[in-house]
């Protein structure tokens, strides 16, 4: 029985932290055989970051589910050689080191691809695979920064501002999903693999709307830079304040203008006033801002406006905290949030799969308990070496011995036995 778009492709998966994981979870969540290389002693470095609870990271379990964990030593040859045995027949290798320290590893191109012509194999950087920048290291922030995106957010004349999520790593883990489902379809055709490169530069330079070209366009005239909780050229669009919280509105096209004042019930505003026109607006944002905030004030709460604003076809949401986007329904409705199971911690809700698809097999069935559970630290050392390289068990009883092959206790709780 078919078991997901993926089924039968294979995944060696040496990346860490957040932009690779999120292009390996993908493939995982579409039914490939993803097993991710861990170095010991503690394996992907997020296994120990952020929330941490019966030594199980949230983190980790929210980007690493339905991925098999392998642990090994591959600065020892024969931990090198149990990876390689298992690339000689595997269709994806997936790695986001810095450039150059993948074939220091002993897994370069021309190694892998020299062994396994079918091979697709996909780096992962912060800069880039050549050009001036590649020998620097960086991270999502630090691309944010590159790509002018951190200099546009934050208040007018303020400090620059981070974004408070990790979109380009996600961005950058999306690019790399398409990357090596292009690479795959074309061998399907050719038979042969090849190298793909994405970097979270190049991603965030995608986030760019209209301020590159705004900026070349008018000859430098236009910079567009931080401008608090408004849209530094359209109007109105951005997070206006209600009496218990803040709602994001996009009115800024004529239509949903006018769908505003009828929301406001302010016809005069949609006909014959210079607002009604999209320039004046623009001309004159710092009013229609402070009118649209004064008139939200007289309302009872947020809610009350959202309810009214979305009734009238307004292009709206509401700005909600974690606990509100952990606990809505409509998200829970619609797969957003989704709870995973652990064996060790119980359940604990995690971002959904976001691919829809009309085809009922196109995605593995779920587990009993919704989403897929993240592996323990080498928990699938020998069916993988064993099983699948085909390693005899008295040499990977020697391998874990001699502390090639390393893993954790895989504990269970009481009511999760199996």
């Amino acid at each position: 029985m078919p078991s997901g778009l993926l089924d039968g492709i294979r995944v060696i998966d040496f990346t860490q932290a957040l932009s690779g994981p999120t292009l390996t979870r993908y493939l995982a969540e579409l039914g490939a055989d993803v097993v991710k290389v861990e170095v010991p002693p503690t394996g992907d470095i997020t296994r120990l970051s952020q929330t941490v609870r019966d030594g199980r990271s949230g983190y980790y379990l929210s980007v690493n589910r339905a991925k098999r964990s392998l642990c090994v030593d591959i600065k020892d040859a024969r931990g090198r050689e149990v990876v390689l045995d298992l690339l000689d027949d595997a269709d994806v290798l997936a790695e986001n080191f810095r450039p150059g320290t993948i074939a220091r590893l002993g897994f370069g191109w021309d190694v892998v691809h020299a062994r396994n012509p079918r091979l697709v194999m996909c780096s992962i950087s912060a800069f880039g695979q050549d050009g001036p920048l590649a020998h620097h290291g960086g991270y999502d922030g630090v691309a944010q920064a590159y790509a002018g995106i951190t200099s546009m957010n934050g208040e007018a004349g303020g400090a620059p501002i981070a974004a408070g999520a990790a979109m380009g790593d996600v961005l950058t883990g999306v690019n790399a999903v398409a990357a090596v489902l292009g690479a795959l379809y074309q061998r399907e055709r050719t038979g042969r693999g090849q190298w793909v490169s994405v970097s979270l530069l190049e991603a965030y330079m995608q986030a760019h709307d209209s301020s590159i070209q705004s900026f070349s366009m008018t000859g430098g005239e236009v910079v567009q830079t931080r401008s608090g909780r408004f849209h530094p050229m359209a109007c109105p669009y951005g997070i206006f304040t209600a009496r218990d919280g803040y709602l994001f509105i996009c009115a800024a096209a004529d239509r949903h203008w006018r769908d505003l004042c009828a929301a406001m019930d302010r016809p005069d505003l949609a006909a014959g006033h210079p607002w009604s026109v999209r320039a004046s607006r623009e001309r004159e944002k710092a009013a229609v801002n402070a009118f649209l905030d004064g008139w939200l004030s007289s309302l009872a709460s947020r809610d009350e406006a959202l309810a009214l604003l979305q009734r009238h076809g307004v292009p709206v949401g509401p700005v909600h905290s974690i606990d509100e986007v952990v606990r809505h329904p409509d998200l829970r409705a619609i797969g957003a949030v989704q709870t995973a199971s652990d064996p060790a911690i119980g359940s604990l809700d995690v971002p959904g799969f976001p691919l829809r698809f009309s085809d009922p097999d196109a995605l593995p069935a779920d587990g009993p308990d919704g989403a897929p559970e993240a592996a323990f630290l080498g928990e699938h050392n020998h069916e993988i070496v064993v099983g699948r390289a085909g390693l005899d068990p008295d040499r990977y009883a020697e391998l874990v011995a001699d502390g090639v092959l390393v893993s954790e206790p895989v504990t269970t709780r009481p009511s999760r036995q199996r």
